[in-house]
């Protein structure tokens, strides 16, 4: 079966996220009262597996093998049956 995974990457908190505050200093000259912005990176893949849950453990492997340093991101992963894919 086919599944698709998503992996949202963010970083640990202690660690600068220099691209949300360049976002957030830009929102503030614009006007908008905001208090913080973090930016994080979504991966959605489209993998074949047996199951939801081999899905989610190949998605697992994955996202430590590459998307996601461990020093210093955080990760989420959400599998979903693929429709029509």
């Amino acid at each position: 079966m086919k599944y698709i995974a998503k992996v949202d990457v963010s970083l640990k908190s202690g660690h600068i996220n220099s691209e949300g505050e360049t976002i957030e200093h830009l929102l503030k000259e614009l006007g908008y009262q905001v208090e913080k912005t973090d930016v994080s990176k979504v991966y959605t893949i489209l993998l074949q597996a047996p199951s939801a849950v081999e899905a989610k453990v190949k998605a697992q492997e994955i996202s430590e093998r590459l998307l996601a340093n461990p020093a210093k991101d955080n990760y989420i992963i959400n599998v979903v049956e693929a429709v029509d894919q």
